[in-house]
């Protein structure tokens, strides 16, 4: 065994794995009142108005919601394997296909995005975006 062999025994398989394991909790998601009130559910904002018009026209969620928008979003995506996973400088991306429930009770197909970042050398999921699947219901 020559130097840099690892035999398999290294990190290299693990870290791809384990960045796959589900959410198991609401507390597993960082709650952001800033990304949750101020981009997703601000009607205002340049880039994610459309998203906050489609959440409150479709899904019935205005920004005194956002702390039920992000409840119903993490419950949405809880003990599910991501559909996409990608390794970003941010952190592992996940894009979850998934049903979100509005106020309600109806549901539509949506996209959650969720990075997963260390923070004080623990592993935090934070959600990053979500969007309507283009598909629809």
């Amino acid at each position: 065994m020559g130097t840099g062999y690892h035999g398999e025994f290294g990190n290299s398989h693990g870290t791809k794995e384990q960045a796959k394991i589900p959410i198991k909790s609401l507390g597993d998601v960082r709650y952001s009142k800033k990304k949750t009130e101020g981009y997703l559910l601000n009607i205002n904002h340049p880039k994610g108005g459309s998203k906050a018009k489609f959440m409150k026209d479709v899904l019935g969620y205005s920004s005194t919601d956002s702390k039920l928008f992000h409840k119903n979003i993490v419950k949405s995506i809880i003990g599910k394997i991501p559909d996409k996973t990608e390794v970003t400088p941010f952190g592992t991306k996940h894009t979850y296909k998934t049903k979100l429930i509005g106020k309600a009770g109806e549901s539509v197909s949506a996209n959650v995005v969720v990075v997963i970042q260390k923070d004080n050398n623990r592993s935090t999921y934070k959600i990053v975006t979500v969007y309507p699947d283009k598909k629809g219901k």
